[in-house]
């Protein structure tokens, strides 16, 4: 084996579960930046989620995690659920807001060089 299969980093069950409660610290973040309709700071704050989730998804399979913190686990997984669909549902209706104002640009720009012809 070579130098760099002895610098990947172990996690043990404690590391995981600290590691979906920053997943839980970044989702209730982003819901927060989708409540308020700022979307520039959503997309911001996804990209840390993201690297999170990368992260975690390269270590956690090591992991041995007892009963009570697989109990743990499941529990945060929920929270992130839970939020993830708000999330979605919030950027699904900003989705149709910006659909309706474009749908209604296009029909003003129709008229609009209608009565210029």
């Amino acid at each position: 084996m070579g130098a760099r299969a002895y610098l990947k980093p172990v996690m043990d069950g404690a590391d995981v579960i600290s590691a979906y409660e920053r997943l839980i610290e970044f989702s209730s973040t982003m819901l927060e930046h989708a409540r308020e309709d700022d979307w520039t700071k959503l997309i911001e704050s996804e990209v840390a989620y993201v690297g999170e989730v990368e992260r975690l998804q390269k270590h956690e399979l090591d992991a041995t995690l007892t009963e009570q913190q697989q109990e743990q686990k499941l529990n945060l997984l929920e929270i992130l659920l839970n939020q993830d669909k708000e999330i979605r549902m919030r950027l699904t209706q900003r989705r149709t807001e910006l659909e309706k104002m474009l749908s209604s640009a296009s029909k003003k720009r129709k008229v609009d060089n209608a009565y210029l012809s």
